[in-house]
């Protein structure tokens, strides 16, 4: 996923997900050193009275007009600080979150908060970098049950919860739609209800198609996240549930690498599935008002509907049903996580506060992203006011499905793969049968392996 992708979004709002992980899988094999250095037990932490300044690893991004560092910075000096006493001082996650934390705890200065990423996150916390909160929950009644169920299971190792849930989706199924195109095409879409077939996407999309003048329909997101849900679409997985085996070679995850592929090499609504560009958001492609519709979570709810931010009319509704009427999600979330430094129950107030309801729907008004990973947040009448997708969404998955992490924490290197093995099918130079073949046989060599360290 993939991925990941290369345009002005990603750029303000630091690396993507799948460029944190495989940026950190090298540095994983040495955590065994820096644990000691790192977080400390888990009794509970002293409540700390007068002012302190904690440093809070965050996303790159501080000075971007968009993103969640810009809201973090924005919102804790006004909210936060006056009523706690406690300054945040920023550090910039780069080159990735997971890297500097590595690279912090390892020269014994670790931050005092930061963010719990994917697989890499569970690796991480399994060395001792995080801190465990359960002792800090049951000391504040704090209500975890307020989150998405999922979301906690993926912050939770050898259960222990390692971090709260700072923002949440269902995954990469919402379709935005440049409605000046689907004017001119005469289309009607369902914007309103989601209710429609992905058949019924591609012919609307080969409506809009006009290679003369650089004009396309549909580029199906073919990064690791835009894979996992259009392959559940078609009643697939691409790893098992436990992580420990590769399933994109089974009939429904071959049908929908066919389903894909067609795009290009069947219903022409792309003209190259393997643009240098990356992902259909590309200033080429949708945000260069090129492309009708455009496959993401509902970060962009957030991020394209700043006034002044697109050059045509917006439309935003579900990504069709596949076969059989099949909707799908995968979750994706990130945690807010306490080190073990001295400064533990100031570092635990500002997650507390970072990952409560009106900051998991203010995060949203102020272009920073996709909600707070909690019902309460996605069914406001304030999100609602602002995109009906986010309501529709929730009513829609209520809780996402689990994201299949990989077992021994190689989720970098399975994407990147994946992603190089696929390549060879979006060129048409091999058929489905073989690429899939081809990549769950190298994806279950990584598989085999024993977590590093």
């Amino acid at each position: 996923m993939a991925r990941r992708r290369t345009t002005d979004t990603a750029a303000r709002a630091g690396r993507t997900r799948r460029d944190h992980l495989a940026l950190a899988g090298a540095a994983l094999g040495g955590l065994g050193v820096v644990a000691c250095g790192g977080a400390a037990g888990p009794e509970a932490a002293k409540p700390q009275t007068g002012p302190v300044t904690i440093d809070v690893l965050t996303y790159s991004g501080l000075a971007s007009p968009t993103g969640r560092a810009q809201w973090y910075a924005k919102t804790t000096p006004q909210n936060f600080t006056p009523q706690t006493q406690i300054t945040v001082n920023w550090i910039e996650g780069t080159p990735s979150l997971p890297e500097k934390i590595i690279s912090m705890s390892a020269a014994g200065t670790p931050p005092d908060v930061g963010h719990f990423v994917g697989t890499d996150g569970r690796a991480l916390a399994a060395k001792s970098l995080y801190r465990p909160l359960d002792e800090l929950i049951k000391r504040d009644k704090f209500d975890r049950a307020a989150y998405w169920k999922s979301a906690i299971d993926q912050l939770t190792v050898n259960g222990k919860l390692y971090g709260i849930p700072n923002h949440g989706n269902f995954g990469e199924n919402v379709v935005y739609a440049n409605l000046n195109m689907a004017r001119r095409a005469g289309l009607d879409l369902p914007l309103a209800t989601g209710e429609w077939t992905v058949e019924q996407m591609v012919e609307m999309a080969r409506k809009a198609t006009h290679p003369e003048l650089g004009e396309w329909g549909w580029w199906p997101n073919i990064t690791a996240e835009g894979i996992k849900v259009n392959v559940r679409l078609f009643g697939g997985d691409v790893l098992s549930p436990d992580g420990r085996r590769c399933v994109l070679d089974g009939p429904e995850g071959r049908a929908a690498l066919q389903w894909l592929s067609d795009a290009q090499h069947k219903f022409q609504t792309i003209d190259d599935l393997n643009k240098a560009n990356g992902a259909s958001r590309g200033n080429d492609g949708f945000l260069g008002g090129k492309l009708l519709f455009c496959q993401w979570t509902t970060g962009g709810a957030a991020e394209w509907k700043i006034p002044g931010r697109l050059t045509f009319d917006l439309g935003i509704t579900l990504f069709p049903k596949g076969p059989n009427g099949r909707r799908a999600s995968v979750l994706i979330t990130h945690g807010t996580a306490v080190t073990g430094t001295a400064k533990v129950d100031a570092a635990w107030k500002w997650v507390q506060f970072i990952t409560n309801r009106e900051n998991g729907v203010l995060q949203v008004l102020a272009g920073a992203g996709s909600p707070g990973a909690r019902p309460d947040v996605w069914e406001d009448k304030r999100l609602a006011d602002h995109d009906p997708i986010f309501g529709l969404s929730q009513r829609t998955y209520k809780d996402p499905a689990p994201d299949h992490l990989t077992w021994n924490h190689t989720y970098g290197e399975v994407w990147t793969a994946t992603s190089d093995r696929l390549k060879e099918l979006w060129s048409n130079r091999v058929g489905v049968n073989e690429a899939a073949a081809a990549t769950a046989r190298e994806v279950n060599e990584i598989l085999q392996r024993p977590p590093a360290g």
